[in-house]
């Protein structure tokens, strides 16, 4: 996939692997100590992955992850659940400063549907979020 973070400048290829989608509860995160401001009515998914770099630009201070979509069985989008603060012990994200070139991390995120069954995970594109550069369904 093109990754590219106009914030810190920096555009490379990534080969981009979900290993598992894992639908998650409001209850993981009160019982983490996590706020679930935003997730009333809503179902956590955890998207496990693998990130490899293939440019030569390092990802420190980027957010490869930030580009994962959840569509639930009636189509529609979810939102990404932030949890940098105080992280989900049942999804963390991969930690990206000094990932080079062939450097591989493996990390979770967390998006949110108004559904509680997955039906595919996407990676948007670079110009429009609304476009996919990839997805993966079972």
């Amino acid at each position: 996939m093109d990754f590219a973070d106009k914030t810190s400048k920096v555009a490379t290829k990534l080969e981009i692997t979900v290993t598992g989608v894992e639908v998650g509860s409001v209850q993981d995160f009160t019982a983490a100590k996590i706020s679930i401001v935003g997730l009333e009515g809503r179902t956590p998914m955890y998207v496990s992955y693998t990130v490899k770099n293939l440019g030569d630009a390092g990802l420190s201070f980027t957010a490869p992850d930030s580009k994962f979509v959840v569509f639930d069985t009636t189509g529609k989008k979810g939102l990404n659940v932030m949890t940098a603060a105080t992280p989900l012990p049942k999804c963390t994200g991969a930690k990206f400063q000094g990932v080079a070139k062939g450097t591989e991390v493996k990390g979770c995120t967390i998006v949110s549907t108004t559904g509680n069954t997955p039906a595919a995970v996407g990676y948007t594109d670079l110009a429009d979020p609304l476009k996919l550069q990839a997805s993966w369904t079972k």
